[in-house]
């Protein structure tokens, strides 16, 4: 009996063993990694102000054999800096205090994380064009862009546990300021290229109040007034020499370690070679005005032939089933631009004869009887028993106030089995 336990001791151990190199990835930048959100140079020997790699000591047994996380390990314990840094054109203190620490730190964090670094590595060359060519068209410091990366990972659809929603992870009094919308049916700060030129509008505003893009970076991430309250109070004048909250603190040199990673993958022994990464893909962007009262995204999506997720993975700031009455612009899979405008030109078309039948057809606030001829374009649902104006408003691609306003329903309406309702098709 003692025997038995002894073997299933033993071959716990040993299991233990073989899945620790695979824990060994998560052990940096996960379980002290905080919600923070994360410059071009040569590499060259630490500088007299960092610390120099530790050297073996005589006598010391050197280990062999496979020890979890070793070569991980090894790799952080020996990071190469730069002596000079450089992040939006503004030189970064390394030999001042614990600048070069911190920004170790933020290195070793990025680089201990290796699943999320990856998916920044594929997520890159298919997000970062949008923001580069805004960036130049506002003749702002490209280093901006890196803004976006360690707020969201670069996903549109990213949302924080404190509400902030969107590639630059925006508070909605923020969004509100910088002039993004938020309704029922649609959020801009989860729309790219509103919410890239908002965000870069507003680092470029806080930089020209506080003086610097460090100090700017650091506003961005815990307010303006945080930071202004700070700088006077502790009589600082630059972020560097600022005590202020840990993810604020570690923020700025996040982006900064951020940038080192990104533009010079090879010096941290990345090899991009051969790389499955995410490329741009080939959309454009179609103006459409809506002329009824609303339109289901479902028939939009069918109409340029994609599926509802993808067309929702395009336009990610659409927030409903439904997009109401007005002029959008959306993004369609390049080549497929025709196909919206006459989905929508349609609805243009059959608008004058539905208005018309459901007018003349309608015998009160809640029942519509149908013709024995529809005008074209027009088709008679015969309401079944567990018909909902939802359901009936999938099965045909329209929206559940299309369906109220051709039959006259007032929001109050109830249908009930057997009624015949006005559709449009």
């Amino acid at each position: 009996m003692l025997s038995r336990k002894i073997f299933a001791v033993a071959f716990v151990v040993m299991s233990f063993s073989c899945i620790q190199p695979v824990f060994a990835l998560s052990l940096f930048g996960e379980a002290d990694r905080e919600p923070v959100k994360p410059s071009s140079v040569q590499p060259v020997a630490v500088t007299n102000n960092a610390p120099s790699p530790a050297q073996p000591v005589a006598g010391d047994t050197p280990v062999r054999g496979p020890v979890s996380g070793q070569s991980l390990i090894n790799q952080l314990l020996r990071l190469p800096i730069p002596e000079s840094v450089y992040f939006c054109d503004e030189p970064v203190p390394l030999n001042f205090e614990d600048s070069y620490e911190r920004l170790d730190y933020e290195l070793v964090s990025i680089l201990g994380s290796p699943v999320a670094t990856t998916l920044w590595f594929k997520r890159a060359p298919r997000y970062f064009p949008l923001i580069e060519a805004i960036i130049q068209e506002m003749g702002l410091p490209s280093d901006l862009k890196y803004v976006a990366l360690i707020e969201s990972d670069l996903r549109a659809s990213a949302v924080s546990t404190a509400g902030a929603v969107g590639p630059w992870q925006f508070m909605l009094p923020t969004a509100n300021f910088c002039g993004l919308n938020k309704n029922g049916w649609c959020d801009d700060r989860m729309h790219w290229e509103r919410a890239t030129r908002a965000a870069l509008k507003h680092l470029s505003d806080l930089k020209n109040s506080l003086g610097s893009w460090a100090l700017a970076l650091a506003a961005y991430n815990a307010g303006q007034g945080r930071i202004a309250k700070a700088l006077e109070e502790q009589g600082a004048y630059d972020f560097y020499s600022l005590r202020l909250a840990r993810e604020t603190e570690r923020y700025v040199f996040r982006a900064i370690a951020a940038k080192l990673v990104m533009e010079n993958p090879s010096w941290f022994g990345i090899d991009l070679t051969g790389a499955r990464l995410y490329r741009p893909e080939a959309v454009s962007s179609v103006s459409v005005n809506i002329p009824v009262a609303s339109v289901s995204v479902v028939g939009m999506a069918k109409a340029v032939g994609v599926s509802y997720r993808r067309f929702l993975e395009l336009n990610p700031w659409i927030t409903a089933r439904e997009l109401p009455r007005g002029t959008y612009e959306i993004l369609v899979p390049a080549g497929r631009e025709g196909l919206l405008k006459d989905f929508v030109s349609g609805l243009t078309a059959r608008l004058p004869a539905v208005q018309e039948a459901s007018s003349s057809l309608s015998l009160g606030p809640s029942v519509a009887v149908a013709s024995t001829s529809a005008p074209a374009g027009i088709k008679h649902h015969v309401v079944k028993k567990g018909d909902t104006l939802s359901s009936i408003a999938r099965e045909y691609g329209v929206s559940v106030e299309d369906i109220r306003e051709w039959n006259k329903l007032s929001s109050n309406s109830s249908i009930q089995p057997g009624q015949r309702l006005l559709l449009r098709r």
